[in-house]
């Protein structure tokens, strides 16, 4: 018979699976959500699915304005 993982075991993966993908950044999860930090930056999310897509799409709020855009 196969066991389910532990939620606690899923979330582990998928915060292993986030700091591989964002080398950089450190995550940490608070009541109110999650929250990762590099540097000086700081974002947050109300979930870790959340923060990992606003970090996907971060680099877009760095580069410069294209015409037509």
């Amino acid at each position: 018979m196969t066991r389910t993982p532990s939620a606690d075991v899923v979330m582990e993966r998928l915060l292993e699976e986030a700091v591989r993908e964002f080398p950089g950044w450190a995550f940490s999860r608070g009541r109110s959500g999650w929250t990762a930090v590099s540097g000086d930056v700081r974002l947050t999310g109300r979930s870790l699915a959340a923060l990992r897509a606003r970090l996907r799409v971060r680099p877009l709020d760095r580069s410069p304005a294209q015409p037509g855009r």
